[in-house]
């Protein structure tokens, strides 16, 4: 399946998620391609898109939100999100609302909840789990179960 992750990083934690998806999708067979926003001027044709953004002050980004209002003629593909955070249970984190309902306007199809992954202070690092996260969500991108990863 073609996959493209189109992500925001400040200081490289959502990077490193997104590189580790890739790498799974990659060992999976799936034909994917990863690109941070500010180089990824149109997007490529897939099957699946997934896209990555902090919580900047409770929302997604604002370069990620431009960034989702100018895509065009993705109606009907199917969408996934990620973003990173401080705090996974704050109630004022709307990154994941944000960009869903962007991507809803342009008549994109969520095909699973997105996940919040928690960066441990500003710049990091990631929270322990994150690739088992990271691992669980890829499998419901795909709905699969009981997948094995290599750790």
């Amino acid at each position: 399946m073609k996959v493209c992750i189109a992500y925001d990083s400040k200081y490289g934690n959502g990077k490193k998620c997104v590189e580790y998806l890739h790498h799974i999708l990659n060992m999976r067979g799936h034909s994917s391609e990863i690109g941070h926003i500010d180089e990824m001027h149109l997007l490529p044709e897939a099957e699946i898109y997934i896209f990555s953004s902090p919580t900047h002050m409770g929302s997604a980004t604002r370069k990620m939100k431009k960034f989702l209002k100018n895509i065009n003629g993705k109606e009907g593909k199917e969408y996934a999100l990620i973003t990173t955070c401080i705090d996974l249970k704050n109630p004022g984190t709307k990154t994941l609302t944000k960009m869903e309902y962007i991507l809803n306007k342009k008549y994109m199809r969520k095909v699973c909840n997105g996940i919040k992954i928690k960066v441990n202070g500003m710049k990091g690092p990631l929270e322990e789990n994150y690739k088992k996260k990271i691992e669980d969500f890829y499998s419901l991108i795909f709905g699969l179960k009981n997948n094995n990863f290599l750790p």
